[in-house]
């Protein structure tokens, strides 16, 4: 019976020798026309930035509007294409979102994106919107939506598509994905300003990600909340930073409501958007930004798992700020 005891004894202290000690490693860098902070825990010695970098160039290849012969760029010109899964994966997403949101959410709103001078679109001294409208509407896709992956797939005459706001937050659960196949089961992806959290850090605690002011100027350690997160997903839009002012001394956003070609109008700030993933969280705050306050905030109410921090400017040039009504179970006490 000793000898056994004894047996065991070391056994388990073999076990508990054999589990390496973690450290936690950061990979940083620029991607997807912003950057991007990656940080998990691996055993001493490992690092797993050339997988994230490939998966960085994957998505650019397919994604990208700045890289000339990437699927999206070819698709835009009206060429025929081979989709890779993921690109694929994002057209599927896209228009399902489209439907969840009546239409708030739409990457067929592309010409009218470069029409308003972003995206490397030229600003236009005028801008022929009804024309536009012609090629705008997420339901020209559900017609030709992509099939089976041996057919090629053309968009409809005339359209095109823009698929930055969603193309983030779907690498950002690419990379999680990754990490899930990697068996690393703590980690903080943030690419482009989405995020994704599992596990804690190296000193044990959950992670803590700033939502930042909505101001043109970023000030480092300058956040409106900190909220933490664990298995969950953040993504924030605005349109306090990408804008242009006219003759006429009137902000030209980014934001485009698809239903009328125009910029959005609004003291709607940024959005903010907890969801179970990275790419329903960045496509619905986009959505919340095209929707206004009143109805982004009943539609966030409807989703699982979802909920919405708003940022509002009012009259005297203050932030006031309204959120979901389960929101406060993620802000730091």
């Amino acid at each position: 019976m000793k000898l056994l005891r004894a047996f065991f004894f070391l056994l388990l202290l073999w076990s508990c020798q054999s589990t390496p000690e973690l450290v936690q490693m950061t990979n940083q860098g620029p991607a997807q026309g912003s950057t991007f902070s990656i940080s998990y825990l691996v055993p001493e010695g490992v690092d797993y930035r050339k997988d994230i970098d490939s998966i960085l160039k994957s998505m650019d290849q397919q994604m990208s509007l700045w890289v000339e012969n990437s699927e999206i760029s070819r698709l835009n010109r009206g060429d025929s294409v081979y989709l890779s899964n993921d690109f694929q994966e994002v057209i599927l997403k896209s228009i399902y979102i489209s439907e969840l949101t009546n239409g708030d959410f739409d990457i067929t709103i592309a010409p009218l994106i470069k029409a308003w001078g972003f995206s490397g679109g030229t600003r236009k001294d005028s801008i022929n919107v009804d024309s536009l409208m012609n090629y705008v509407g997420y339901k020209g896709l559900v017609a030709s939506r992509p099939g089976p992956m041996l057919d090629k797939f053309a968009l409809p005459k005339g359209y095109q598509i823009d698929v930055n706001a969603i193309a983030q937050g779907y690498t950002v659960d690419i990379v999680s994905n990754f990490f899930h196949n990697a068996n690393v089961h703590n980690y903080m992806i943030e690419i482009g300003g989405e995020v994704r959290c599992k596990g804690t850090n190296i000193d044990g605690r959950k992670w803590r990600i700033g939502i930042e002011q909505p101001q043109e100027e970023r000030v480092a350690g300058q956040y409106q909340t900190i909220v933490v997160l664990d298995t969950m997903a953040l993504a924030t839009s605005g349109n306090y930073r990408k804008f242009w002012v006219d003759e006429r001394g009137q902000r030209v956003v980014h934001t485009i409501d698809p239903e009328t070609g125009q910029p959005v109008i609004s003291n709607l700030l940024s959005v903010s958007i907890i969801a179970n993933n990275a790419t329903f969280a960045d496509a619905l705050a986009t959505a919340c930004m095209v929707s206004g306050l009143a109805r982004a905030k009943a539609m966030v109410e409807r989703f699982p798992n979802t909920e919405g921090y708003f940022i509002v400017g009012n009259k005297y040039g203050e932030f006031e700020v309204q959120t979901t009504s389960n929101w406060s179970q993620y802000e730091l006490n």
